[in-house]
């Protein structure tokens, strides 16, 4: 129904709905490029208490950003030294995740472990998110949004204009409304709200809290364990187990920090664990007390915040777009935030969708194609996310599995973060402003060219790890296929490496790289 309000000349060109890191950097770079923009802050903590990762692909987008529309400071979200002291004292580096797996009842095996090492140039870190969140609104306003001083009430849209209500009772006007609250969005709600079983074939109970006290792992480990590694604590620590995974994100492990805090999250399948107390805190410990290391390294650690507790936390929203208003990650959907995805496809979907509103405002032409195009897009993100996490379940049955399956992620990270750089440089260097090799849409996860056999490497391996799952194949059939595809990709970074069972990898050196590149 058309809202009466409406009919005036909007004061705005896009509203943006949310408080988080996607609504700021949406908001500047919109504000950036000369759209009127709104942007107006929910009620309460919708965020739930979950630290977050960043990979140099992560960096990579989050550079195209700043190069396209012009922000550069966006490009600091991926470079932890380059960042305000503001965030680097409340966040944590991350020098290159570890996976560490665990049988109950026994103490963790030196030799079941992988670790990854982040090149020193790309300068990974741990977003402390609420601090991230509130510089990346700073910024917006910064570059020109204006930001409601009244909490969010509703908004809506009509064929022709859409319009915010905040709690002071100020309707706001604008030719755009997107949102990016994420669970308990009036703007989804209005649209025929979540699904009843969310279009994910991932299934998790999630418990995430922040900690004190919690005792780094290299410390726990007798003298000689794990000699080849640096500390785990100054990188992403995932704990796996037959049937789920604990996935530690420190704050407070460097020697700028001054938030000597852990974030931690546990997700398991429900089937699996679905004796668990309902108690979040009492669930974790039943969890960790079957793993006598996982026992030791919470022995003395304390919850400072309340519990996230989600019986299933998977959801995604009925709809995502309509006439004048599009549903952006975190409204649109929610999955386990493993793999460092989470920040990673927000930042795709600012991207793409930045890309399509400024259009729309500077030609003053908002019909449905550009929309729907992102909306394809973000649904294609989801689903490959969502494969990755059903896989990244099924491979914690078997260590060699595991082993297997995440170098076939680091080998898709690796080369997506080089083939996406070399895109944007194409695009900086036509001498039109063509930004075509950045929105090749139409290939779907991977939006720019990459090297011929990464796409088919990808599904093969997911392919194996799926029949695994559903019964067709065991799990060692499984890795030795994927062992064998990473052994035999002549367009691979060391593939001698890649394709062993070895705990420790390193970056892959300049030259490899510009070699992948050609």
């Amino acid at each position: 129904m058309r809202n009466p309000e409406a009919r005036a000349d909007p004061a705005f060109d896009v509203a943006v709905l949310g408080g988080r890191l996607s609504a700021g950097l949406l908001a500047a770079v919109l504000a950036r490029q000369g759209v009127r923009v709104l942007l107006v802050n929910p009620p309460g903590d919708l965020h739930a208490p979950a630290g977050e990762t960043t990979v140099p692909y992560t960096a990579e987008v989050f550079r195209l950003l700043a190069r396209r529309f012009e922000v550069p400071e966006i490009a600091a979200f991926g470079r932890f030294p380059e960042l305000p002291a503001r965030l680097r004292g409340t966040s944590g580096v991350n020098r290159g995740p570890g996976y560490l797996y665990h049988r109950p009842g026994r103490r963790q095996r030196p030799r079941e472990c992988v670790r990854f090492a982040v090149p020193d140039e790309h300068a990974a870190w741990h977003p402390f998110l609420p601090n991230a969140d509130r510089y990346a609104l700073d910024l917006a306003a910064v570059h020109g949004a204006a930001v409601s001083v009244a909490l969010l009430e509703d908004a809506g849209s009509d064929e022709d204009h859409a319009w915010v209500r905040a709690a002071d009772g100020r309707l706001h006007r604008a030719r755009f409304v997107v949102d990016a609250v994420g669970p308990g969005s009036p703007l989804v709600a209005r649209n025929g709200g979540d699904d009843p079983t969310a279009r994910l074939r991932h299934r998790s109970r999630v418990l995430a809290t922040r900690m004190r006290d919690v005792v780094p792992f290299e410390d726990l480990a007798p003298r000689g364990r794990h000699r080849r590694f640096g500390p785990w604590s100054q990188g992403t620590v995932n704990h796996l187990f037959d049937g789920g995974w604990v996935q530690l994100v420190g704050f407070g492990n460097h020697a700028e920090s001054r938030h000597p805090q852990t974030c931690v999250t546990l997700s398991v399948d429900p089937d699996r664990f679905d004796g668990l107390p309902a108690d979040p805190d009492q669930a974790f410990h039943a969890v960790i007390g079957r793993f006598p290391d996982l026992a030791r390294q919470f022995g003395g650690a304390t919850a400072v915040v309340p519990w996230t507790d989600a019986p299933r936390w998977q959801r995604t929203a009925a709809r995502t777009r309509g006439p004048r208003w599009f549903a952006m990650e975190p409204s649109a959907s929610r999955n386990d935030p493993f793999l460092a995805r989470e920040i990673t496809t927000h930042a795709e979907i600012v991207h793409a969708l930045a890309a399509a509103l400024i259009h729309a405002v500077r030609a003053g032409d908002w019909s449905a194609e550009p929309f729907v195009r992102v909306a394809r897009l973000q649904e294609e993100l989801s689903r490959h996310g969502d494969r990755l996490l059903c896989a990244a379940r099924t491979a914690c049955q078997d260590v060699r599995l595991w082993s297997a399956f995440c170098r076939v992620w680091l080998v898709w990270q690796q080369l997506a973060h080089l083939s996406l750089r070399r895109a944007r440089l194409a695009a900086e260097a036509a001498p039109d402003g063509d930004w075509s090799p950045v929105e090749r849409y139409e290939l779907g996860w991977m939006w720019f060219h990459a090297p011929a056999g990464l796409r088919e490497l990808v599904a093969r391996s997911l392919d194996a790890v799926d029949d695994v799952r559903a019964g067709s194949r065991t799990p060692g059939q499984a890795a030795d296929l994927i062992f064998r595809g990473l052994k035999d990709g002549a367009f691979l970074p060391s593939p001698a490496v890649l394709g062993s069972h070895r705990p420790r990898l390193r970056p892959c050196p300049w030259r490899e790289r510009l070699r992948l590149l050609r």
